[in-house]
């Protein structure tokens, strides 16, 4: 659980295991919600009212956000990692991951190709290894495509709040950091060794870039480590603590569910598409205002059935690999990602389904900073 919260999971089941269909309808009825609502709506209780969760989850996707949906792209900058993550690809006890780390002038080039897609936000991503993905070279990333796009983030490891402002000042603005699970005794299990074994180093993340200034702060846990219910109420009680602490940032949710890897990780925990929709719909509910985005890891009917009830915010033809949108196109080399994408739609054929579905596809809808 959350260290912060009162309630232990025994405490927390058996809350959940009393909800009834009245405090349902009671938590769907207000135009505030909290915590407890967060739990009365991803209980088992909650799940014959899918119907009215969609209804009050899509009124107030549209009373934040109208019938926008904002579109993204992830950039892999490398896929070098000292971390041991029992369920990626990229852990470095993998032999089957072929490793690479791009150069300046080759993200330059997966950028520029991005960028001639439409999408004006990109994700940069790397994975966990200290001597290549320096603050310094992090920055000098970032200094160089934000001359292509209008919104910069970050999903590589935590840094401390100095590093943060250092990235900050190159022209990152969001974050995104998957706590994975915050189930400590599971985290441990799951990550044997590297520095992503430190729990709380890696639960601080979002609180140090909300002081370094970062507009944007991405917030989740892996689906099928551990049971989902347990998570989200941990999801939910760090962001009310995330909006309190860093009030002038906006908390934005994700909902990746994970995948069997080639290495042969099995989730303990699979969550099928009706939990990833009633979370979904329990947290839009209850966190009107803050972000979401729905994974490429998704079916394409399911991801264009959320963004008009829940998510905001949806990535494009993406790829989970460094070189994957230009590079290795040029050199004749195939693309093995970090995990399975469900949706391999071009940027045209989402945007085209987003107009489809009477939605505004929004490349930007935000000013700079400077």
């Amino acid at each position: 659980m959350f260290p912060l919260l009162k309630y232990g999971d025994a405490g927390l089941e058996a809350y959940m295991a009393g909800v009834s269909p009245d405090a349902v309808r009671r938590s769907l009825a207000k135009n505030r919600h909290g915590w407890f609502d967060l739990l009365n709506l991803t209980s088992e209780a909650a799940r014959p009212f899918l119907p009215q969760m969609r209804r009050v989850a899509m009124a107030a996707r549209r009373r934040y956000y109208g019938k926008t949906v904002n579109v993204y792209a992830p950039l892999y900058i490398g896929n070098t990692c000292v971390n041991s993550c029992r369920y990626c690809d990229f852990r470095r006890q993998h032999a089957g991951t072929a490793r690479r780390n791009l150069s300046l002038d080759e993200i330059r080039a997966e950028g520029e190709a991005v960028r001639e897609t439409g999408i004006d936000s990109l994700l940069v991503v790397a994975g966990e290894d200290p001597a290549v993905n320096t603050v310094e070279h992090l920055a000098q990333i970032g200094r160089m495509l934000k001359g292509m796009f209008s919104f910069l983030s970050l999903e590589v490891a935590p840094q401390s709040e100095d590093g943060y402002r250092e990235l900050f000042d190159a022209g990152y603005e969001g974050l995104v950091c998957f706590q994975e699970t915050y189930d400590r005794d599971l985290y441990r299990d799951m990550h044997p060794a590297g520095p992503k074994a430190d729990y709380d180093w890696r639960l601080g993340t979002q609180l140090r870039a909300g002081r370094a200034g970062f507009r944007m702060l991405g917030c989740a846990f892996l689906l099928g480590l551990g049971p989902w219910r347990r998570e989200a109420a941990s999801l939910a009680a760090h962001a009310f603590h995330l909006m309190r602490e860093c009030y002038e940032a906006k908390i934005q949710f994700a909902f990746p569910r994970i995948c069997r890897t080639d290495g042969g990780f099995v989730p303990p925990c699979e969550v099928d598409e009706d939990d990833l929709e009633q979370m979904m719909l329990a947290f839009r509910i209850v966190f009107p205002q803050c972000g979401m985005t729905v994974s490429t890891r998704e079916r394409p009917a399911f991801r264009d059935r959320i963004v008009q009830t829940a998510a905001d915010n949806m990535s494009a033809g993406s790829r989970v690999t460094p070189g994957g949108y230009a590079v290795l196109a040029k050199e004749n080399r195939a693309d093995v990602a970090q995990f399975v994408l469900s949706d391999g739609r071009s940027p045209a054929e989402v945007f085209a389904a987003i107009r489809a579905n009477g939605q505004e596809t929004v490349f930007k809808n935000w000013d700079s900073r400077i």
